[in-house]
């Protein structure tokens, strides 16, 4: 028999590092587009996972000995084979139970139709905007669910002051996935309180000025994320030389938007990363760091 306790057993043994299951009806509201229940109408749960980002590897980008191994490993791979593996050994188990299950991956480059941000981690990211619903009333596909929302609907984590999901013991060192399933299984509650005390470490932290009180500029991110900054190792006096807004940019006083950055991108290629379609992190993810630094030392983590 398909229990909640069995699924979290199998989860935990596969490889997650926490999981939880969140009542469906806790998406009454949200827009179609983001709706689990337009993926499956008949669904009464969503199954949530989260995976470890080993510390070591922000470490290594602070120190500035390695930047392409927390991409490689604690990006592409959870997101792309890690996770995948994962989701169709879950999936398989609760479809021989007889009930369905939709797997739902982060696919990093997608954006649904009208929201026009970007994700700092992908040599591009592409709007939807040719997609044209089957019938009226309907959402026109992808329907990509709010992970942030899922995962605090399962209880497994709530967004702090950047955006970005903070979990029990993992912080913001993690990635996530989920299953949408009309197996009737024992819900878990969402997540009270965000355990992110809105210090502004993050915001301090960041070499791009990207975060502020109201969350991350996505586009903002994206520049300083590929190393448009004083304290990327391999900056060069080259870089930008002509630019008379070159002390501007690399001190991150320069806003960006979406045409701008894009702008910028061919300019800002410090390590290769065309053949993986994943950018180096040469900010070192110094959001997420300070975050976890301030949380720990605060007894939260």
């Amino acid at each position: 028999m398909l229990t909640a306790e069995l699924v979290k057993q199998k989860a935990r043994e596969y490889g997650a590092a926490a999981v939880g299951i969140g009542d469906i009806a806790a998406f009454r509201g949200v827009a179609p587009q983001r709706d689990p229940k337009m993926i499956l109408p008949n669904a009464k749960c969503v199954v949530g996972f989260l995976f470890r980002v080993p510390r070591a590897l922000y470490r290594t980008m602070a120190d500035r000995t390695q930047y392409m191994q927390y991409t490689s490993l604690g990006v592409k791979y959870i997101d792309e084979d890690l996770s995948e593996i994962f989701l169709l050994k879950m999936g398989a188990m609760i479809e021989n139970a007889g009930y369905d299950a939709c797997l739902q991956r982060n696919v990093s480059n997608l954006r649904i139709q009208g929201d026009h941000t970007t994700n700092p981690e992908l040599v591009d990211t592409y709007e939807l905007v040719h997609a044209e619903a089957v019938a009226p009333g309907k959402p026109v596909p992808d329907v990509i669910i709010d992970f942030n929302l899922a995962a605090k609907i399962c209880g497994l984590g709530a967004p702090g002051m950047s955006g970005h999901l903070i979990a029990p013991k993992l912080g913001p060192f993690l990635r996530m996935a989920f299953i949408i399933t009309d197996a009737p299984l024992e819900c878990d509650e969402p997540f009270g309180e965000t355990l992110c005390d809105r210090c502004g470490a993050c915001a301090a932290a960041c070499p791009g000025h990207a975060v502020d009180a109201d969350g991350t500029d996505s586009w903002q991110c994206a520049v300083y994320y590929r190393g448009a900054h004083k304290s990327n190792p391999f900056m060069t006096e080259e870089f930008l030389a002509d630019d008379p807004e070159r002390e501007r940019v690399i001190s991150g006083e320069k806003r960006f938007t979406r045409e701008t950055a894009r702008e910028m991108y061919g300019k800002i290629d410090f390590l290769p990363s065309r053949s993986t379609g994943y950018i180096p992190c040469i900010c070192g993810k110094a959001c997420d760091a300070a975050c976890y630094r301030h949380l720990k030392a605060e007894g939260v983590l």
